[in-house]
């Protein structure tokens, strides 16, 4: 049975060494490895991006497909609607993969929608959206991955709610985040060139980057920081705040990809320019990590939605991998 055929997996073997997973993720970012479109790439973004997010098992870390492909459906949105940047091999039937398909007819069913971002069009069409390509890509993409890695990466049943990653692949991807993003956008860049007019793909990996966007509109935590937790001072320099308060990613977000308040601190302009892409000395983890013991107490459901993966030594285990992946230590 093909890859993309199968309905359900259980992970092969749990304990593989470092090696051996290069070894199955430069496959499935070769030419070798059979790509009619750029879903694979796009499931590896999805998983890549919602490391920080998943819930532990006895088997590894579950990740809703919900989730999974909520995120493929945005970063999609953004390469097809406003890039408009083709993500199959041409077959001799369409030019369009079945995902560019429910994009393209969302968005051309409102004259408004193709010129949004997809965070800012209707939750209730955003979801239908949603909806259907996840379908579509339950269907070709999570068994067609999953044979790719030799039945190693997870553990997945179509009629359940999502997949499992094995605790192997999971920290492997951890420790070299960075390197596994960068070898994604290269391999994905080079197919959408070889399917794309020479003028659609200038500067193709920023495109490929800027697929992840940043909430832009962070005022919610600012005002669950100051207001119910009175944090008035800056988290770095310990100066009072002004009017001017910036929400701070403590770990930076080029590394973590996700707004997530266990993460958020208040700091003053200068310091939060000053850090700018690197993490805080040592020091500062210690408090964090006291400041988010606090925060765990709180019924607010923004607080507990937020914290709902999140867990003891979490924060330490990323300014670990951070650094590992280059982002260098600042000290004030």
């Amino acid at each position: 049975m093909a890859g993309w055929d199968l309905k359900y997996g259980p992970i092969k073997e749990f304990y593989i060494n470092d090696d051996r997973i290069w070894s199955l993720f430069n496959y499935v970012f070769s030419d070798s490895c059979r790509k009619r479109n750029t879903y694979k790439y796009g499931l590896i973004k999805s998983l890549l991006d919602s490391l920080f997010s998943g819930k532990k098992t006895g088997m590894g870390i579950f990740y809703t497909y919900e989730e999974l492909f909520a995120r493929f459906t945005e970063n999609y949105w953004n390469l097809v609607i406003k890039y408009d940047l083709r993500q199959m091999r041409p077959d001799g039937n369409s030019r369009l993969s079945k995902i560019e398909t429910i994009l393209k007819r969302a968005a051309t069913s409102n004259g408004i929608l193709s010129t949004l971002e997809f965070s800012a069009i209707d939750k209730i069409e955003r979801n239908k959206i949603v909806q259907l390509v996840t379908a579509d890509c339950k269907k070709y993409v999570v068994g067609a991955l999953y044979a790719d890695f030799d039945g190693y990466i997870y553990a997945f049943d179509l009629n359940a709610e999502g997949l499992t990653l094995s605790y192997c692949f999971y920290e492997f991807m951890l420790k070299y985040k960075a390197e596994l993003e960068r070898l994604n956008y290269y391999s994905w860049a080079k197919f959408l060139e070889k399917v794309n007019q020479d003028n659609l793909v200038v500067r193709v990996i920023e495109k490929l980057e800027l697929a992840t966007p940043r909430r832009s509109d962070l005022s919610v935590y600012r005002e669950i920081l100051r207001k119910e937790f009175e944090e008035n001072t800056c988290f770095y320099c310990g100066r009072k705040l002004k009017d001017n308060v910036h929400v701070d990613h403590f770990i930076p977000w080029s590394f973590v990809k996700d707004d997530k308040l266990w993460n958020f601190v208040l700091s003053c302009p200068t310091c939060n320019e000053r850090k700018n892409n690197r993490v805080p000395s040592k020091e500062y983890l210690l408090q964090i990590n006291n400041r988010n013991k606090i925060l765990q107490k709180s019924h607010d459901i923004v607080i507990l939605s937020d914290f709902e993966s999140y867990t003891d030594g979490l924060l330490d285990s990323m300014w670990e991998y951070a650094k590992r992946s280059g982002i260098k230590e600042f000290n004030w």
